[in-house]
């Protein structure tokens, strides 16, 4: 994956998960509603745009494109800040966490990619019942509680998850390509539009549109 589509994708997840004024990101089918607008708004990012230029742009959105009237212009203000923090940490050299907690403090505090990442142990379980939405662990060696979390979005692309737990956990819309899931719950697990293509669980490696509960 590319830097811009790296980017793209990160400024999609904010649009359809946490901006969304049409009221759609409860079916992960409709996950490419705001596709149109992703790269407008990166550009505008990539410009130095303000909060105060990007709030208007959503709004321009909302009334142009999509024939409504913006019902909230402070959550536009909301969201063009979420797009320029998040837009500025991205650019920053990424840096691996090195355990649960660091994970979850930096990821409250707007981070999105901890690719390389390696975390053997989880005592705590902090991460368990957590919002995680757009979490990215690619390329990481992990041993984590998930349980009951909201992981939507996530990628864990050729990742090591042995032993993690997912037990109950809404990952719609998630990326396991080529990750390593022996013993590995998936539990009650929310798994609307999850890939698992070329994930290995239980020494058996997946096809596009099995599930690990499949067979």
């Amino acid at each position: 994956m590319n830097v811009d589509s790296h980017l793209i994708r990160l400024v999609h997840d904010i649009l359809f998960r946490e901006w969304d004024p049409l009221g759609v990101n409860a079916d992960e089918g409709a996950f490419s509603e705001y596709s149109r607008y992703d790269v407008v708004l990166l550009q505008l990012l990539k410009r130095g745009a303000d909060e105060r230029r990007v709030a208007e742009h959503l709004l321009r959105i909302q009334e142009n494109s999509m024939g409504i009237s913006p019902t909230d212009p402070e959550r536009d203000k909301v969201i063009a800040l979420r797009l320029l923090t998040a837009y500025e940490i991205a650019q920053r050299r990424i840096r691996p966490a090195r355990s649960a907690e660091e994970l979850l403090e930096r990821y409250q505090a707007g981070e999105r990619v901890f690719n390389g990442s390696r975390i053997e142990t989880d005592e705590s379980g902090i991460l368990a019942g957590c919002t995680l939405n757009g979490l990215v662990l690619r390329n990481a060696y992990v041993k984590l509680s998930f349980q009951r979390a909201s992981l939507r979005g996530a990628d864990f692309w050729d990742s090591e998850l042995k032993g993690s737990d997912f037990s109950y956990t809404d990952l719609r819309g998630a990326r396991f390509v080529g990750s390593v899931l022996s013993d590995t719950s998936f539990q009650g697990a929310r798994l609307e539009g999850v890939e698992f293509n070329n994930a290995c669980f239980q020494l058996r490696m997946l096809k596009t549109g099995e599930f690990p509960d499949s067979f």
